[in-house]
């Protein structure tokens, strides 16, 4: 059982009952997370990933209470296109966070000013947060987290927590547009990961990539490493 996987490891696992309470749990985790941050060091990070799964929670965020004008929001990876189009990441961010972002200080990693040269804005506008305090990843059918795909170019390097890089360019392929993506040197800075997945189909993504053990095959697998936690459903968002 994948749960018995986690629980050897010292990951933390919740398994919720439907996507709203999954959300809940979710956003109420960032929640603690961030007090305990700002109580402890006076301000806090939080680094938040894109795609359709994190919308209810980021809902639910923007409805907690909390000293945002103390937190940094950022993101992990972003596609390469303006915030006005409708795959933007911190579009969706936006959307669902507006009050949040009125007070949080913002930095979204699209700027328009080439692939590459958002790549090195980026690296140094996020460097200096390091070690960031929470990260919330996503995971794909393939088991690509953030923006590292199953054997991309450069992957290895990349995933390794000792890389030069914070940040990186990550080149158009067949449909798939250009991104930018956190490396696993920002990532794994992290004081808390938080891996928040649904439907059965990405259950057994995880557990293939718990069982191959290859992060080269299956990215996420090299993330899967305390402090984390992890957030199921298997009812999947409409």
């Amino acid at each position: 059982m994948i749960e018995t996987w986690i629980a050897e490891r010292g990951l933390g696992w919740e398994d919720s009952q439907s996507a709203q309470a999954q959300a809940g749990a979710v956003a109420v985790h960032i929640q603690m997370a961030l007090q305990q941050a700002i109580a402890q060091r006076g301000r806090a990070s939080l680094a938040l990933s894109g795609g359709r799964g994190p919308a209810l929670f980021l809902r639910c965020l923007e409805q907690l209470d909390l000293a945002w004008e103390k937190v940094t929001v950022t993101q992990v990876d972003e596609r390469w296109v303006p915030p006005q189009d409708a795959q933007s990441n911190a579009r969706l961010i936006q959307q669902c966070m507006p009050r949040v972002l009125q007070r949080a200080t913002w930095l979204p990693m699209y700027q328009g000013r080439g692939l590459e040269a958002d790549a090195q804005h980026c690296h140094a506008m996020l460097e200096p947060l390091l070690p960031l305090d929470v990260v919330v990843l996503g995971m794909g059918p393939d088991g690509h987290t953030a923006s590292l795909f199953p054997h991309m170019p450069g992957l290895s390097e990349y995933l390794s927590a000792q890389t030069p890089a914070v940040c990186i360019a990550v080149p158009a392929e067949g449909e798939r547009v250009a991104r930018l993506s956190m490396t696993a040197r920002a990532i794994q800075s992290a004081r808390l990961k938080m891996l928040v997945f649904a439907g059965e189909d990405k259950r057994q993504t995880l557990g293939a990539a718990v069982q191959a053990a290859d992060p080269l095959s299956w990215p996420i697998a090299a993330f899967l490493t305390p402090p984390m936690d992890i957030f199921f459903t298997k009812e999947q968002q409409p």
